[in-house]
């Protein structure tokens, strides 16, 4: 678990993963602190280290890495290197299983007996994927947005991601190649000869989770779904939800370099003409989202110049009805225990806010792709 500037969960998140440990869940937990972190009172080093040390425990270890990197392929790859030294003969067997998580994580501890069940039924698979229930955090200073942010962003993977990895995981067809599909960066679980294979976790470009599916995808390998999903937070505010859309979409934007970095590790698996075309599926993805917002938006605000220049008829008014309630759609469905109890005018109304800020990320996203290329952004705020 790499973690960078979480002091405000570094507690929480430490007593989370004993309570696993003790449970049994996981062998061992490695969180890994970065010298990046700079921040002048009560680091996340600091918070974690009062926590652990106040009963010890050995399966909970923490490190920290002293390497400047702009991503935390580095601090992901220290931790794979000490479990290779200290579970050396779960390696040279093929077993060393390797979960990726954020620190606000909090997957439901059936997770793990589930995994151990998809190992054994399917060997082939190196890569799963758990996917993401994502909840409103229960903290200071988070607004209204955060409630649509969490119907959408749950709505979104549920309704698309599943289909495409599903889709694209038996790879016996043209379109099932071509097919989209990654891994989030978090509630990921990865086999140590697969790191092995590719190098470590990729260190090119921003948005490592989604790296490493697109060069399992490129490479060949198909990527399992878990039934079990993480818990995870949205941003609080509408500021922070830019700030991540944004950077989660230039993300999506480097999938071109990804390309040439599997074809330059002798990696790239697939023939020339199929990675033309899940280079223009993958584009499709941000490319869609942005203009689909844009176009929403657009139309409503000149139907409702018409509607105030009295120049519109009952189909322009109609229409603009239609416009404004497709992205409500999202917010009508309750996926999660917590949607539920905040019942659905709230969902509907957060929804309403939090869309076009998601959509209309995609713009100073493109600006910074190409101006910056695959540059990290700043760290998102929790």
């Amino acid at each position: 678990m790499p973690l960078y500037e979480e002091s405000a969960l570094a507690e929480e998140t430490v007593r989370f993963w004993r309570h696993a440990l003790q449970a049994k869940a996981v062998d061992t937990v490695v969180l890994v602190t970065t010298a990046k972190e700079t921040a002048p009172s009560r680091t996340t080093t600091e918070a974690l280290l009062r926590e652990i040390l106040s009963d010890g425990g050995e399966d909970l270890v923490l490190l920290h890495c002293e390497e400047i990197c702009p991503y935390r392929a580095a601090q992901l790859d220290m931790a794979v290197a000490w479990a290779r030294d200290r579970f050396a003969s779960a390696v040279e067997t093929e077993e060393l299983w390797i979960g990726v998580y954020n620190a606000d994580s909090r997957p439901h501890l059936d997770t793990f007996d589930e995994l151990r069940s998809a190992i054994g039924a399917d060997p082939r698979v190196r890569v799963f994927q758990q996917l993401v229930d994502y909840v409103v955090p229960d903290r200071e200073g988070t607004g209204a947005v955060a409630a649509g942010n969490a119907a959408l962003q749950t709505w979104w993977t549920l309704s698309h991601y599943v289909a495409r990895n599903e889709r694209g995981r038996d790879g016996d067809s043209l379109w099932a190649r071509t097919s989209p599909f990654s891994t989030f960066g978090h509630g990921e679980f990865i086999r140590a000869d697969f790191l092995q294979m590719i190098g470590g976790f990729p260190r090119y470009a921003y948005a490592d989770g989604l790296l490493l599916g697109w060069v399992a995808r490129l490479a060949g390998e198909p990527i399992g779904l878990l039934v079990n999903r993480d818990v995870a937070e949205v941003p609080r505010t509408g500021r922070d939800l830019i700030l991540q859309q944004t950077a989660w979409l230039r993300g999506l934007l480097n999938f071109g370099v990804t390309v040439e970095w599997c074809r330059e590790q002798g990696l790239l698996r697939l023939p020339a003409s199929e990675v033309r075309l899940l280079r223009a599926r993958h584009l499709a993805i941000p490319v869609a989202w942005g203009l689909s917002t844009a176009t929403v938006a657009a139309g409503i605000v000149a139907e409702v110049h018409r509607v105030i220049r009295k120049r519109s008829s009952a189909a322009d008014l109609a229409a603009m009805a239609a416009l404004a309630s497709y992205p409500v759609i999202p917010g009508l469905v309750a996926t999660t225990r917590q949607q539920r109890a905040m019942g659905r005018g709230r969902r509907a109304v957060g929804v309403l806010a939090s869309w076009p800020m998601e959509g209309l990320a995609f713009w100073p996203a493109l600006y910074g792709h190409l101006r910056h290329g695959q540059q990290a952004p700043a760290k998102t705020p929790r």
